[in-house]
């Protein structure tokens, strides 16, 4: 178990150092930062000030040795937009993003998990066609276009929630049912697969025969081998979450998290700020991902990496 948590640590951080060098080279092709940041009016003798003092003026590997060795010591450097460490901006943003996705996902696990099942206990039926047809409303349906439905029709239409910002409960519900739809879709279709192929092993047949209770057999036995694979993706829900769907969410809501941030600083061609952004997200995928990887070690000691 130790050599595969070392092993699985190991290639957690060759990913960081290959999203580093990727987010170097993307953060050198938007565009020049000058052209965006400065006004219209700036004299040529400006800009190029502007230029010297991000380094941008330098050989690209001389670029690329600062932003190494920086980010080995932990300075991220100073946000050209928001004139403050960049490292502070992402920090503050973060807990915005970890409320929003860990309610998201929390909701789609507790709703999820129980249709997934009852689905399962009647394949075919009523209930099974209801929840195949909501999982696949919610795999189908852009977020994007789902979080502006919800905004007409609880915000404009019937005036009952805001439609962007935080500062009170009434501000997360929408962004939260956004973000949970289609995890929660995957969820219910992923442990009610895995539930209908328990169900119809042999082990389960035999605790009926001998006479042990439906809900012991469903919900102790079936249940706990079933949600190996809902674990795993529980994880990858997360993951998707905050590295990606996070974005599409928070911008449409204006929710001041860490994706809002980052689609900030892609408009202001903020570098700085968008290199930490994209750091500090990678290094929480590959933790995440790692504690999964363990997680999923620990209940099948059959998995090995590759």
């Amino acid at each position: 178990m130790g050599r595969f948590v070392v092993r699985r640590i190991a290639q957690g951080l060759l990913v960081v150092v290959g999203v580093t060098i990727m987010v170097f080279i993307f953060t050198r092709m938007v565009g020049d930062p000058a052209k965006t940041m400065l006004p219209l009016s700036a004299s040529p003798e400006e800009r190029a000030a502007f230029r010297h003092e991000l380094g941008l003026d330098r050989p690209i590997t001389e670029q690329f040795g600062d932003y190494i060795g920086d980010l080995a010591s932990g300075d991220f450097g100073t946000s050209v937009w928001q004139r403050r460490p960049a490292i502070d901006a992402v920090l503050d943003a973060l807990p915005n993003t970890f409320q929003l996705v860990l309610l998201a996902i929390a909701i789609a696990v507790v709703l999820g998990v129980p249709l997934g099942v009852l689905a399962a206990l009647r394949p075919g039926g009523a209930l099974d066609r209801t929840a195949v047809v909501l999982s696949l409303a919610g795999l189908s349906i852009p977020q994007f276009w789902l979080g502006l439905l919800l905004i007409i029709a609880f915000s404009v239409t019937l005036n009952m929630l805001p439609t962007a910002g935080m500062g009170t409960p009434a501000h997360l519900v929408l962004p939260t049912l956004t973000l949970a739809f289609p995890a929660l879709g995957r969820i219910a279709m992923i442990v009610r697969s895995s539930m209908i192929d328990e169900l119809n092993q042999q082990y389960v047949k035999t605790a009926k025969a001998k006479g042990m209770p439906r809900a012991r057999v469903v919900g102790f036995h079936a249940l706990r081998n079933a949600s190996i694979p809902a674990l795993t993706l529980t994880g990858w829900e997360l993951i998707r979450a905050l590295a990606g769907y996070s974005v599409v969410v928070e911008t449409v809501f204006a929710w001041p998290g860490i994706g809002f941030l980052a689609d900030q600083a892609l408009n202001n061609q903020d570098l700085i700020l968008l290199q930490a952004i994209v750091f500090v997200v990678a290094v929480m995928v590959v933790v995440i991902n790692v504690v999964i990887d363990v997680l999923y070690r620990a209940v099948d000691p059959r998995i090995k990496l590759v």
